[in-house]
């Protein structure tokens, strides 16, 4: 028995070596491709709508209409609409001149307003504060922070700046454009330049996600490392694990995709369309 057992052993590792699958027989997983349905429109009833942004505390819409068909100041408005698309409260806060980028921290609602950030009670409605923004050009996204830091974007002057302890302060001096935001606690996203960064906020080194699309707004997905993104031009992205895949495109119909809102728990996609003045909403699905 005891010559049988080198025998034994090379049967053995013979009969492993003919079943184990080879690299080339083995395939790699089947990327993941995602799509959107449409749910439901609102009628034309916003007024160059620019941004949507959900409130998952109280389960309702927001949407800031910056009101291109009026001339002048303090013609813009925010919108409290349902998770349906009935509204609220057309003119929910009024009075502003053109509201763009919105952010959530406790009962407070941010916006960017042109030249400044405003403060909004959201129990009440009641504009709380105007906080002008030095050399202001062109305010436009914004992100809030877990602990109330307002990051918010000025596409014209070409930085990002911070707003804290009654403080704005610029972050990131030069930037080509810069646009959409996402906060992700010690990093954000940052889109600009036709590019869209993780930037880490404490040494401002960054890693590219996405380059080639000028993106207006950002949202995590909830789904590993992907993100949706608008173009305003009329086109909607999935980024993440190194791709890019359109989702809609609607250039062609002369409906635009503005700032989006997301709600991460039903994985639903809110686009303000602006001159065509509705929000749209579509199921986000996974194949």
């Amino acid at each position: 028995m005891k010559n049988l057992a080198p025998f034994l052993v090379m049967l053995i590792f013979l009969w492993s070596c003919q079943t184990k699958p080879s690299a080339e027989n083995q395939s790699d997983p089947e990327p993941v491709t995602f799509s959107l349905s449409q749910l439901w429109t609102t009628d034309t009833i916003m007024k160059t709508p620019e941004s949507v942004l959900y409130d998952p505390l109280r389960e309702v819409l927001y949407v800031a209409n910056m009101n291109r068909d009026e001339e002048g100041d303090e013609t813009g408005f925010i919108s409290k609409i349902n998770t349906d698309g009935t509204v609220i409260d057309l003119h929910w806060v009024d009075g502003l001149n053109e509201p763009r980028g919105m952010g959530i921290h406790g009962d407070l609602l941010f916006a960017t307003d042109n030249d400044r950030l405003i403060v909004v009670n959201l129990e009440t409605g009641e504009l709380k504060k105007s906080i002008p923004v030095e050399g202001a050009v062109f305010l436009n996204d914004l992100s809030v922070a877990k602990d109330g830091t307002v990051y918010f974007s000025d596409s014209r002057a070409g930085k990002v700046q911070v707003y804290k302890d009654d403080e704005v302060i610029d972050w990131i001096p030069e930037i080509e454009g810069p646009n959409g935001l996402f906060d992700e606690g010690e990093e954000i996203l940052v889109a600009g330049g036709g590019e869209v960064r993780l930037v880490n906020k404490e040494t401002g080194k960054y890693d590219v996600l996405a380059e080639g699309i000028g993106v207006d707004g950002i949202e995590y997905t909830g789904i590993d490392d992907y993100y949706i993104v608008s173009e305003w031009k009329g086109v909607i992205h999935m980024i993440g694990n190194d791709t890019i895949q359109t989702l809609l495109d609607t250039e062609a119909e002369k409906k635009n995709t503005a700032d989006i809102g997301f709600n991460l728990k039903k994985k639903v996609v809110y686009i303000p369309t602006f001159f065509d003045n509705r929000v749209v909403a579509y199921a986000l699905k996974m194949e």
